[in-house]
């Protein structure tokens, strides 16, 4: 009987002893399993992992059927995003950019004798634009403003302060239509019409600005498109005018081409005064590529007036190599 007593109050005792030394064999297991894990990750090679790598500009516009359209679907599909700006003209860096005869004068000034540009610089443009209202003139209409910044940073002249010789900045506000008759036969895939202000933010001798407004005509056909940008300068008098004659070196409109090939593209900008005496104008040759997820590389080569405010009654040439963010298409 007092056997019987004693195992039944050791019973209790026993079986606590059990459920522990089962929790701690769980425990240990639980951890050795952890530390085999840990070497097992421990002896896998790191390599960094390649961003997303977005499909080739060929293969969405034959999806979307069209260069222009899929550029369109793709920033309706990210345009209510908060987090997310979308790209107005091409955003890209050139870390080498080289120009044959920099305008010392126009810079530097009296300076100019004791100080000099160097022909290596660093040039940048960052371009986003956001919609303010749709169908303001009827359906497939849209209201928009847009701000583009086109810098030339002399980040290698150390002997100047690395200063930036010139930036140029490009508010506008414009809207885009898609029209449903041609005319002639003709009919463009959009037409914008809008006002922009381009100013270098200077004063004094290096002040550079200028109003317009134009009417941008967009055009398609198979790996191609191109535009036809017209503009009226809004006159000044003499006394604000910092750009006296500007129109005759910038000329009275622009042609835009880009050619798609697979996943590289080529766009040609092209101004002229249209004049046959005096002629003036601008040649402006890009080239991009694919690199590393969305990362495109990108060569730019320029020839003629205009390249910066500063410079627009200085003729330039100039090429640059560098990355590509964002593209026209």
């Amino acid at each position: 009987m007092k056997a019987t007593m004693c195992s039944m109050l050791l019973l209790p005792s026993l079986l606590w002893a059990q459920v522990e030394s089962s929790e701690v064999d769980d425990r240990s297991k639980a951890e050795t399993d952890n530390e085999l894990v840990a070497v097992e990750e421990k002896d896998e090679p790191y390599s960094p992992e390649e961003p997303e790598v977005p499909e080739s500009i060929a293969k969405r516009a034959k999806e979307a059927n069209g260069l222009f359209q899929q550029r369109e679907d793709r920033e309706t599909a990210t345009v209510n995003n908060p987090f997310v700006m979308t790209p107005h003209k091409p955003n890209y860096f050139l870390p080498f950019a080289y120009t044959s005869n920099p305008n010392d004068r126009a810079f530097l000034g009296e300076d100019s004798d004791s100080e000099s540009l160097q022909s290596v610089e660093f040039k940048f443009q960052l371009s986003v634009k956001f919609p303010v209202a749709y169908d303001v003139v009827g359906r497939n209409s849209s209201l928009w403003f847009a701000y583009t910044q086109q810098a030339y940073w002399q980040a290698y002249n150390s002997n100047i302060s690395a200063p930036f010789r010139d930036t140029n900045h490009e508010p506008e506000v414009f809207i885009v239509t898609k029209p449903k008759h041609g005319f002639l036969g003709i009919k463009p895939e959009y037409v914008s019409y809008g006002f922009n202000h381009q100013s270098n933010g200077q004063s004094g001798d290096l002040s550079r600005s200028w109003n317009r407004f134009y009417v941008d005509f967009l055009f398609e056909t198979g790996d191609t498109a191109f535009s036809i940008k017209p503009w009226y300068r809004i006159s000044e008098s003499s006394k604000v005018d910092d750009n006296p004659n500007i129109e005759k070196y910038f000329g009275y409109g622009e042609l835009n081409v880009i050619h798609v090939i697979d996943d590289y593209s080529i766009d040609i900008m092209l101004r002229n005064n249209l004049k046959s005496s005096d002629n003036r104008g601008a040649l402006q040759v890009g080239f991009n590529f694919p690199l590393w997820g969305k990362t495109r590389g990108y060569i730019q080569y320029f020839n003629g007036y205009g390249q910066s405010l500063l410079d627009y009654n200085h003729q330039t040439q100039s090429l640059g190599i560098g990355i590509m963010l964002t593209n026209w298409l």
